[in-house]
């Protein structure tokens, strides 16, 4: 099984075309096929390296990777001086809200909506629109097939009280989306996660939509490195045969995991 499988990453500048020669790693038990090149001396063969984007596996293996061939997480923690140093400007959240230009991306709102009746028999949906353009003032809403599908129990939880969640629009004269339905007032709670997606790196910060705050903040390389440290060897390797979902794949899976080390930071 390639070694990306089990979640081992090793340098692969070239994106496995083999002609980088970063991915070197000593074979210790079992034998393979092929992984022999011109990048590999006289004394590395007889080591027991091979190139492992060229190595065919033949039977079960050990392999060690050498640190030269290693990706290190732990490298992303360390403080260096920049060479250069950015000024950044800090914008004043407090000010900004006085004067109505801090607009979170994704805003809650409560609603205490009256139960039906004979007489007042509106569709679940249709009701919690209709309150929110006459509470709140929110127009051209659109409600995801999700809430949709759940709005019924969660409005019937806590005697028709309930929290929506509303996705604004990056556009303006975009609709808004209603994207989440809870029982109760949850409008203390608003939290999102912003993440930057490097071509080395993935980082993102846990973000207070109500006060601005970064909560928490944490980095980790981008495991597409293992099919190629650059764009052009990603952009090769995605042109192979279940490559493009792979890279989806894998960078999926770096902002999973940095989702796992903010929840475990409270």
């Amino acid at each position: 099984m390639p070694p990306w499988k089990q979640a081992v990453h090793i340098n692969a500048s070239c994106g496995g075309e083999g002609v980088c020669g970063k991915c070197r790693v000593i074979i210790e038990h079992g034998s393979v096929e092929g992984g022999i090149t011109e990048k590999l001396s006289k004394e590395d063969i007889e080591k027991g390296y091979s190139q492992a984007c060229l190595a065919a596996v033949r039977s079960d293996l050990v392999v060690r990777i050498p640190v030269e061939s290693e990706v290190d997480i732990s490298v992303l923690n360390l403080q260096k001086t920049p060479r250069r140093k950015a000024k950044i400007w800090e914008m004043n959240l407090e000010e900004l809200k006085e004067k109505g230009l801090f607009m979170p991306p994704v805003e809650k709102k409560y609603l205490e909506l009256p139960e039906p009746t004979p007489q007042d028999n509106l569709p679940d949906v249709t009701r919690l629109i209709s309150f929110l353009k006459a509470k709140h003032d929110e127009h051209r809403l659109v409600v995801q097939l999700p809430v949709i599908r759940k709005i019924s129990d969660i409005l019937r939880t806590d005697d028709f009280r309930v929290t929506a969640t509303l996705a604004r629009p990056v556009h303006s004269g975009r609709k808004t989306h209603i994207i989440n339905i809870q029982p109760g007032d949850t409008t203390d709670r608003n939290y999102a996660i912003a993440v930057d997606i490097g071509t080395t790196t993935v980082y993102s910060q846990l973000i207070d939509l109500i006060t601005g705050d970064a909560l928490a903040s944490y980095g980790e390389y981008n495991g597409q490195i293992s099919y190629g440290e650059d764009i052009i060897s990603r952009i090769i390797f995605a042109d192979k045969p279940g490559g493009l979902e792979k890279l989806h794949e894998v960078v999926i899976a770096n902002i999973n995991q940095l989702i796992k080390k903010e929840q475990g930071s409270f």
